[in-house]
């Protein structure tokens, strides 16, 4: 299968498991006052640019060996950042969401395409 396939699959997959991550932790685990669609908007917003960078633009200036860490570590990052604007989160609630979304979405993946 082609690079291009696994990316789109990556995609959906990913976005299905960020929303679901986002949307639980921001409302049970972190409680920000937000309605779920603003959530959901933002959170696949995000992720429509932010793992197309992951996937096609980081690989060409990270070396191979760091690849995986530096580039989650960025989007995990630039992520936050953005969610912290877009929610009106101070940035340490934003970091705990992107990660727990992130990380949900990196583990869920390995395991996904490990039986594939």
């Amino acid at each position: 299968m082609s690079y291009g396939f696994y990316f789109f699959i990556s995609l959906l997959l990913t976005l299905a498991v960020e929303m679901l991550s986002l949307f639980i932790s921001a409302k049970y685990l972190i409680k920000i006052k937000i309605q779920a669609k603003e959530i959901l908007y933002w959170g696949v917003l995000i992720n429509l640019f932010s793992l197309p960078y992951l996937w096609f633009v980081f690989p060409l200036f990270i070396p191979l060996n760091n690849y995986i860490l530096t580039g989650e570590i960025l989007v995990v990052l630039a992520e936050a950042f953005i969610l912290s604007k877009a929610l009106k989160a101070n940035f340490k609630k934003a970091l705990i969401l992107s990660l727990i979304a992130n990380m949900a979405s990196y583990f869920i993946g390995l395991l996904f395409f490990r039986t594939i």
